[in-house]
C-alpha cells in the first residue's frame, strides 16, 4: 500500500458557518472557491509529477452536490488536461472510499475536498494498520506545518504504549519540505526497517506476524538503531534533494456575465401541507414575480408533490419573473415587504443568478 491522501484545508464544511433559524431545522454553509480547489488540485499533479506517481485521481460527491463539488470535479478536469503523462480519474466518494478501504493498491495519488479528506486519510492510515502510523503535512504558499494525522489521544498519554510513527512520518515530511532529504531518507528507512523485522506497538501488533510488542521508548530506540539500515522486503526510500513543487501564483479568471433569474425565499412555518403554504404565498405574488416551487429539506413539495412527504418547518420557496418579465433587486425588497405585510415569516434569502447563461443553483429534488 503506497498512497498519498491531498485534501483542501481551508473551507468547505470546516468553514463552520451554521445557523438555526426555525424549531426543527439547522443548516450548515459549504463554501468552495476556484481558487482553493485550483491551488489544492495543482498541487496534487505537481507532487504527482516531481514524485514520480502515475495517477491522480479526484474524490466528490457532485452526482449530487452539483454546484460545490461539481466545481471541484470541473477544475480537476480542466488542470489534469495540462499533465497529459499522469493518468487521471474521477470516483464518488462513496463507492471511492469502499474501494480504498477494499482495494487501495488502485490508488496512487487521491485529491478531494477538505470533509472527505480528513475522513479518507484516517480510512486509509487505519487499513494500513492504525491511525498512529501515518504523518501530515499543511501546505501552505507562506509556511508549513506537520504532524500526526491523528495526534488527538490523550487517553494514551503517559503510559509509554503510544504509536508514535505518525509523528515521526510528520517529521520525515518536513525534512523533505526544507530541503535535508538525505536525513529524511536515512530516518524513513530506518523506520521501515524497525517495521519489517516485526518490531511493533501494541496497535499494529499481530500474533504471528509481530515479533516484538514494545512501548513507544522502545519502538523509537528501535528506529535509532536501525539508522543507517535498509529495509529488505519493503521498499526502500530514495528522496531526490533537487525535488521541489513550485506553484505559479493564482490569477483570477475573466469576470462573467452574471444576471439575477430570481429568489429563494426561506421561510418558517408549522404547518404540514405545502398546498396551504403555496396559497399564502401566492398573495404576495406581483405582476413581474411569482412563486414556481416550495422544497421542504430539499425535496419538492409543491407543485405535484407527494404526500407521503414528511415535512419540517422549514420551507424553501422559489420565486421568478413572470413570462417575458425580468427580475431585479428592487423586486425582491418588494417581495419581501408584502411577505412582511402578510406575516409569513421570511428567515433567509438566496439570490438566484446565471453566470453566462448558465443557472448556478440547485433544482429541487424531484424537479
Amino acid at each position: 500500500m503506497d498512497l498519498v491522501i491531498i485534501r483542501e484545508n481551508e473551507e468547505d464544511l470546516y468553514a463552520g458557518i451554521e445557523h438555526q433559524q426555525t424549531d426543527e431545522v439547522v443548516q450548515c454553509l459549504k463554501l468552495i472557491s476556484r481558487p482553493g480547489c485550483e491551488k489544492i488540485i495543482r498541487y496534487a499533479f505537481e507532487y504527482a509529477k516531481v514524485n514520480g506517481r502515475k495517477k491522480v485521481t479526484c474524490f466528490t460527491k457532485d452526482n449530487i452536490m452539483k454546484q460545490t463539488d461539481g466545481l471541484f470535479h470541473q477544475i480537476f478536469d480542466e488542470i489534469a488536461k495540462e499533465y497529459p503523462s499522469i493518468e487521471n480519474e474521477h470516483w464518488i466518494i462513496d463507492i471511492g472510499a469502499a474501494k480504498l478501504a477494499d482495494t487501495p493498491e488502485v490508488f496512487d495519488v487521491i485529491v478531494t475536498l477538505n470533509l472527505y479528506g480528513d475522513v479518507l486519510s484516517d480510512v486509509a492510515a487505519q487499513i494500513a494498520g492504525s491511525v498512529g502510523l501515518a504523518g501530515s503535512a499543511n501546505i501552505g504558499n507562506e509556511c508549513a506545518m506537520f504532524e500526526a494525522i491523528h495526534g488527538s489521544a490523550p487517553r494514551r498519554a503517559g503510559q509509554n504504549v503510544a504509536n508514535p510513527s505518525g509523528l515521526l512520518q510528520g517529521a520525515v515530511m518536513m525534512l523533505k519540505h526544507i530541503g535535508q532529504t538525505n536525513v529524511a531518507e536515512k530516518v524513513q528507512n530506518a523506520w521501515l526497517k524497525t517495521i519489517e523485522e516485526g518490531i511493533h506497538t501494541y496497535d499494529i501488533f499481530k500474533e504471528g506476524v509481530s515479533k516484538t510488542k514494545v512501548g513507544t521508548k522502545e519502538f523509537a530506540q528501535a528506529v535509532i538503531a536501525n539508522l543507517g539500515k535498509v529495509p529488505a522486503q519493503l521498499k526502500p526510500v530514495s528522496y531526490d534533494k533537487n525535488v521541489q513543487i513550485d506553484l505559479p501564483k493564482y490569477e483570477k479568471k475573466p469576470q462573467k456575465n452574471k444576471e439575477l433569474v430570481g429568489v429563494d425565499l426561506f421561510v418558517h412555518w408549522n404547518g404540514t401541507d405545502p398546498n396551504e403554504l403555496a396559497e399564502i404565498l401566492q398573495s404576495i405574488n406581483s405582476e413581474y414575480k411569482h412563486l414556481t416551487m416550495i422544497t421542504n429539506r430539499g425535496i419538492k413539495v409543491w407543485p405535484d408533490g407527494f404526500k407521503e412527504t414528511y415535512c419540517t418547518d422549514h420551507w424553501r420557496c422559489r420565486f421568478k419573473p413572470r413570462e417575458g418579465k425580468l427580475m431585479f433587486k428592487n423586486h425582491i425588497i418588494g417581495l419581501l415587504s408584502r411577505a412582511l405585510d402578510a406575516k409569513i415569516d421570511v428567515i433567509k434569502t438566496e439570490n438566484l443568478y446565471e453566470f453566462n447563461g448558465k443557472p448556478a443553483y440547485s433544482l429541487g429534488q424531484g424537479q
